[in-house]
């Protein structure tokens, strides 16, 4: 038995390297994307869904919170969710042995997340009809976050003037605070402490928070994130270490294989936990050879990390929430079944 845990410990060291230097390269890249970053226009579902390529679950809650406040159409938010990947390629490349099985999985699931982007844009075009009014009376701007999964932040902007209120049912009903008061901002240059020694102190005080702020963001929150990874996989690797030596690899895998016409059913209700401990457990079981490609890339394409818990903060809208989250596991369901059949519900021979 204190194989299971030292070998659990030894995978689980090695995942934690390749998060560790994934997170942290996410971590660089933040303030560049969220500078640049719009999802607005035609290319919104393109631009969505090569950023949810990248291994984390942080922009599909960003996506949701766009949604909720009418700045990106719903097929966009599908594209989004179908991308997202969360820690399935950390997952895959701790295993070298397997670790281009990840490359078909993820070309798939962007090829998918754009295809159903747009398809679905395309059939409910009430939904981006809607968008591009509201964008049309809302000047706020979003900065993209991947490391924190709280939403959007708002981008604070001068406004000494009211802006046109537009009190259609669309912008009454959405989440988006585009209704601007006069700008009370600290950082506003119509405010200043003058030039004498309290601007000097304000100033002193400004670049020692932005020194904090900057060791918590490149260096507390990715470590901070790894580590809570190392733990959610060192656990799985426990469970599952502790199931094979009472009952032994081989003996799972054949039940798992003797059930693989519900396997694919059964891998997209396990994407549907809102938690990066889906995509995991996915991935471990195709590794074992529990799961077939199929199936591991529905529920891969289901899982959207913490976003279905954020999507359902809107009590507002709860029945449309549910249509949202009831036609991703439809879609998600489908492409199980459909990339199941032409490799027998078996995995990829790589």
């Amino acid at each position: 038995m204190a194989e299971v845990f030292l070998d659990a410990l030894i995978d689980s060291l090695k995942l934690l390297l390749v998060v560790a230097v994934f997170t942290y390269v996410i971590a660089l890249i933040e303030p560049k994307l969220s500078n640049k970053v719009r999802l607005k226009g035609k290319f919104a579902p393109l631009i969505g869904v090569s950023i949810s390529m990248l291994p984390q679950c942080g922009f599909s809650v960003v996506a949701t919170d766009l949604y909720h406040k009418r700045h990106i159409t719903l097929g966009t938010l599908i594209g989004v969710y179908i991308a997202t990947s969360d820690e399935a390629l950390p997952v895959f490349l701790s295993y070298p042995k397997m670790a281009l099985h990840i490359l078909p999985i993820l070309a798939a699931k962007f090829a998918l997340g754009l295809t159903f982007g747009y398809l679905i844009d395309f059939i409910y075009k009430k939904g981006a009809i809607s968008v591009q009014h509201h964008l049309s009376h809302c000047e706020d701007e979003y900065k993209i976050t991947l490391m924190e999964y709280e939403g959007t932040q708002l981008v604070e902007k001068c406004s000494h003037g009211a802006q046109n209120n537009c009190n259609c049912e669309e912008c009454i009903e959405s989440d988006c605070p585009h209704l601007h008061s006069h700008c009370t901002s600290d950082h506003c240059e119509h405010d200043t402490f003058g030039k004498g020694i309290l601007f000097k102190q304000h100033q002193k005080a400004l670049k020692i928070e932005q020194k904090r702020a900057n060791i918590k963001r490149f260096l507390v929150k990715p470590l901070l994130h790894s580590l809570e990874i190392f733990v959610y996989v060192f656990i799985i690797n426990i469970i599952f270490g502790i199931i094979l030596y009472y009952i032994g690899e081989q003996r799972l895998i054949t039940f798992l294989t003797a059930n693989k016409y519900i396997a694919p059913l059964f891998a997209v209700l396990i994407g549907s936990i809102p938690n990066c401990v889906s995509s995991i457990v996915l991935s471990e079981l195709y590794i074992m050879g529990g799961l077939g490609f199929g199936a591991t890339l529905g529920g891969l394409c289901m899982n959207a990390g913490v976003a279905f818990v954020y999507l359902f903060k809107d009590a507002k809208r709860t029945k449309h929430n549910i249509s949202v989250f009831l036609l991703m596991f439809l879609i998600s369901v489908f492409i199980s079944y459909i990339f199941s059949l032409p490799f027998s519900f078996s995995s990829l021979p790589i």
